[in-house]
């Protein structure tokens, strides 16, 4: 470390109170300080020179000839022969040199000194910005560790899920997956849709809410608002600002290539919309898709031998399970679901044929089942209350009658 002074005042003062004092000194004990062999002044210059460098060395030099050439005038001294005086001369020229060598010196030596000691500062501040880094990065780590473990999103979690929606029946994984979005995702008025070809009617699989909010049937508009956009992006998508009416929320669910259902949410946890949340609801979506499109296959192998030759219309036995099944969701998620029968009796067409022309006219979710004693055809319609079972018996009559020239 060097010494530093900023204060350019206490520098004079220094420097002319020191040589006053060195002039009080010979004066009072007649020393005759410029007389000696080593020169007392030299160490003054020195002093100064080393202290504050070249100025110090300039200014000690310039007191100390000034001090020297008044102790001549006192002495009697003519000033013009001291021009000439080769060792007044030589007392100039060592002081001189003196002074200007120990300035250099100095001055170089502070100059590195300063350069080192800020290097030595922005070391510093790098360390400690550092610290702060590291400790930021220690915070980060502990408050991400922290989130995963309190994670709904767990792999355990993620795992349990998928667990939940890997069924053998299409039914079941779409109940889970109502159960997931109510558990996980904290929906509430929710309903799975079925999307018919055209994309502007969805029918009801399973619903999670107000009949007045979820109705069993839905006409929308796929060409524009937040149902074009969703199946557009294939994403869950969210209600814009603008848009005033309409679900907050609506999901795709995708398999054979295409939007085959939607999940339609009214209200949600507003923190569940982040883009994480998003990301994972997707994800559920997505595996959902796949587990519907394989409990699909899966169901038509198995009731292989519980189907008419030729058909899928199910045997009274398979068809009667089916239909214990919807009472089951009756009473769980107060899903409503209605019976219709009609006789075929007086019809000379075949199963095969009669099938063909009926599918056109029913949901993909509709079961038929066939008595082969009383030649009576019934249909299960998931989703569809009592009061509207008639209306479907009237279609599927009028249909039959213009396509297969015939009446029910």
């Amino acid at each position: 470390m060097i010494y530093t002074q900023h204060r350019t005042s206490i520098k004079w003062i220094e420097m002319i109170v020191t040589i006053l004092l060195i002039g009080i000194l010979d004066y009072t004990f007649s020393l005759s300080l410029s007389e000696w062999a080593i020169d007392p002044l030299i160490f003054y210059i020195l002093l100064f020179s080393l202290r504050y460098g070249l100025l110090g060395a300039f200014v000690s030099f310039a007191l100390t000839s000034l001090y020297h050439f008044s102790f001549l005038l006192m002495e009697g001294t003519d000033l013009l022969l001291f021009l000439y005086d080769t060792n007044e001369l030589a007392w100039i020229l060592l002081h001189f040199f003196v002074a200007l060598s120990a300035g250099v010196f100095s001055t170089s030596y502070r100059e590195r000194y300063q350069s080192l000691h800020i290097r030595q500062e922005e070391v510093v501040d790098e360390n400690e910005q550092l610290k702060q880094t590291v400790q930021q990065l220690q915070e980060s780590q502990g408050e991400m560790r922290k989130r995963v473990l309190d994670s709904t999103y767990t792999l355990s979690r993620i795992y349990e899920v998928g667990l939940q929606l890997d069924q053998d029946a299409t039914d079941l994984v779409r109940d889970h997956l109502i159960g997931t979005f109510t558990r996980v995702f904290r929906a509430r008025q929710l309903a799975l849709y079925h999307v018919d070809t055209s994309r502007r009617t969805l029918r009801l699989h399973v619903r999670s809410g107000d009949v007045e909010r979820l109705p069993q049937t839905l006409f929308i508009d796929s060409e524009q608002g937040i149902f074009a956009r969703m199946f557009q992006s294939q994403k869950p998508t969210i209600r814009l600002a603008d848009e005033l009416e309409g679900p907050l929320l609506v999901a795709p669910i995708c398999y054979e290539g295409t939007v085959k259902e939607v999940l339609i949410v009214h209200e949600i946890d507003i923190l569940r919309l982040r883009s994480h949340e998003m990301n994972m609801m997707k994800l559920v979506l997505d595996w959902a898709g796949t587990r519907i499109e394989k409990a699909d296959a899966l169901e038509w192998m198995l009731v292989s031998d519980q189907l008419v030759e030729g058909t899928r219309m199910f045997r009274m036995d398979a068809f009667e399970q089916k239909v214990a099944q919807q009472v089951l969701r009756h009473e769980q998620y107060d899903q409503p679901y209605s019976t219709v029968t009609i006789p075929v009796e007086g019809v000379d067409l075949s199963l095969i044929e009669i099938e063909l022309i009926l599918r056109q006219s029913m949901r993909e979710i509709d079961v038929i089942g066939y008595d082969e004693d009383e030649r009576v055809l019934h249909f299960l319609l998931p989703g569809t209350p009592i009061e509207s079972a008639e209306r479907f018996k009237e279609r599927i009559e009028h249909v039959f009658y213009v396509k297969g020239g015939k009446r029910l």
